[in-house]
């Protein structure tokens, strides 16, 4: 036998002796572990059970679904196309003395009518040129409060007070040949502001509101085209903030004439022009949507009213839905001006 295992043969086993006192404090205090566990497994947040199913239900809540946004394309409005041709039949109006843009810039419909022909633009051109000194003063180059020389070439009859108010050589306040060149149409103010860039660097400067490839003369004479002012128009629509006090003159601008005349109800931005037979209005209209809408005329009688009609008419053809109906088991597409007028004629 080995002495490992003789050692342990040899070995004796020892009774336990525990002290009753000590005993009894021992389960004492297994007791109380036993109770705080029973407790915390009692107050523990139960866990949920992530079974498949519930599982899957929260990948599904989780999943985002994406919404493309609807994009409306431009398209023709033949509704005003149909309303100018029967204006145009009725005034004997042509490529030779009428010029329209319309377009609406919720919907995207649009109509132009004779847009690429050049016409003499008279004061129509004051709205793109106050634009370039907000444009200046919102670059930091020039403010509101600095002055310009009213030169000795600058007095032009016409409205507005710059020439009452201000004498050749003096200096006048850009704030205020601003709001009189729009609010007023004042020809002197006009000048002074065109003077002081010079004819020529102004009229290049200009070329900055289109894409439109200008003719030589455009920067020689003061002509235009549909094509170009519509571009100008959505540019200042478009930068409203920019040119919020110049809306706001257009707003007040010729109250209650051409395309304000017939639209009381409604907020016009515009600017007017008159000369040698040239009568003109552009601008916006805040109806339940945003028109802009320009009329250029040349030789054409009654010119004032014709584009109050037109702008009235215009608008009204835009906000009046199209309803179909059933008359007779037949789908007829009419209007709510028509739906209105069948009603009575019941009644």
């Amino acid at each position: 036998m080995s002495k490992k295992g003789k050692h342990a043969q040899k070995k004796k086993k020892r009774k336990l002796k525990i002290n009753p006192k000590t005993f009894t404090i021992r389960v004492v205090i297994l007791l109380l572990i036993i109770i705080g566990i029973m407790i915390y497994n009692v107050n523990k947040p139960k866990e949920e059970p992530q079974s498949q199913e519930i599982e899957e239900q929260v990948a599904e809540e989780s999943i985002e679904v994406s919404v493309e946004e609807e994009v409306i394309e431009e398209t023709i409005d033949t509704d005003v196309e149909q309303l100018i041709n029967e204006i145009r039949a009725e005034n004997n109006l042509n490529e030779n003395n009428f010029h329209f843009f319309y377009y609406n810039l919720e919907e995207k419909k649009y109509y132009f009518y004779n847009e690429n022909t050049y016409f003499t633009a008279a004061s129509t051109i004051k709205v793109p040129v106050a634009m370039l000194y907000y444009d200046k003063v919102a670059e930091g180059t020039l403010s509101l409060s600095d002055t310009l020389i009213y030169g000795s070439d600058d007095y032009e009859a016409g409205g507005g007070s710059t020439a009452a108010n201000y004498s050749v050589g003096e200096r006048v306040p850009l704030s205020y040949l601003l709001e009189q060149t729009i609010v007023n149409s004042d020809n002197t103010a006009l000048n002074i502001l065109m003077g002081n860039l010079g004819y020529r660097k102004c009229k290049e400067e200009l070329t900055q509101y289109s894409d439109v490839e200008l003719p030589e003369d455009f920067y020689t004479s003061n002509i235009a085209n549909v094509s170009y002012y519509y571009d100008v128009l959505q540019h200042l629509y478009e930068n409203s903030d920019k040119y919020a006090e110049l809306i706001e003159y257009m707003k007040k601008s010729s109250g209650g004439i051409y395309l304000k005349a017939n639209l009381p109800q409604y907020e016009v931005a515009h600017k007017y022009g008159s000369y040698e037979g040239y009568v003109h209005d552009y601008g916006v209209i805040y109806g339940e949507n945003t028109y802009l809408v320009g009329v250029f005329t040349n030789g054409v009688t009654n010119a004032s009213d014709l584009i109050a009609r037109i702008g009235q008419e215009v608008v009204e053809c835009a906000e009046n839905e199209k309803i179909e109906i059933v008359v007779d088991g037949n789908i007829v597409t009419t209007d709510e001006t028509q739906i209105e007028e069948m009603n009575n004629e019941v009644e």
